[in-house]
């Protein structure tokens, strides 16, 4: 692909960054693109959550349940990380 010499170079980082080819990282670049004009045409639907990607992390777009607990969810998390990393 025929790109500008300073667009190539930012394109080059961000794949390598993201330890992606820059194939791989022009394909996924294109699909959020396409994902995100989807969605602006589309109204989610309230059984199927809007999902989209910020960066690497994947987002799903729905209300919590009413009775989830932010703070019991995050010790949780840390709990479980914390015994990954434990020998």
């Amino acid at each position: 692909m025929n790109l500008p010499a300073n667009l190539q170079q930012e394109v080059e980082k961000w794949a390598s960054f993201q330890g992606l080819t820059l194939e791989q990282f022009i394909f996924q670049t294109i699909a959020e693109k396409i994902n995100r004009l989807n969605q602006q045409i589309q109204e989610p639907s309230e059984e199927e959550p809007a999902t989209y990607y910020e960066g690497r992390v994947l987002v799903v777009d729905a209300p919590l349940p009413p009775d989830f607990d932010l703070v019991a969810f995050i010790d949780n998390m840390r709990d479980e990380r914390i015994q990954e990393l434990m020998p």
